[in-house]
């Protein structure tokens, strides 16, 4: 077995320190607009454990971003069944989205009236707060950045 320093993917096993810094680093490309770097580093996540619903929906943001509609609806169903409700709105609006843009209106309806809260009142607007996922701190030299809580 050789060791390929320059090989495109991870091929260790699960790594969810590795994951993680992947999945942050595609969330600051999405952030600055460049979802094509994102991509590259999502397609560098070969095992993703429990953050596959963040992979999805990274992925299909930044192919939404790259106004890539059709191909974006599968990753985000994914992610919108993955992440239990209301955690998947932010699927739910992006998938609406891409559906109106594919000229599925009806879908993108759907989606909408899916990402809306039961107990939303008939006619009410949905706001979806779009945060972050990963949120890095900095640290200050010589401390711990485990949470020994």
């Amino acid at each position: 077995m050789t060791n390929d320093t320059n090989s495109t993917t991870d091929t260790t096993p699960f790594n969810p320190q590795r994951v993680v810094k992947r999945l942050a680093a595609a969330e600051g490309y999405l952030e600055i607009g460049l979802p094509t770097y994102a991509i590259a580093e999502l397609n560098r996540v070969v095992e993703s454990g429990p953050f596959e619903p963040i992979v999805q929906l990274f992925r299909g943001e930044a192919l939404q971003a790259q106004e890539k509609f059709a191909d974006a609806i599968a990753p985000l169903n994914r992610a919108a069944e993955m992440f239990p409700a209301p955690f998947n709105q932010r699927a739910l609006m992006a998938l609406s989205n891409c559906y109106r843009h594919q000229g599925q209106d009806r879908l993108a309806d759907e989606a909408v009236a899916a990402a809306m809260p039961s107990d939303a009142l008939p006619g009410s607007k949905l706001q979806v707060v779009v945060a972050p996922i990963f949120l890095i701190k900095s640290q200050e030299p010589g401390r711990s950045s485990r949470n020994d809580n």
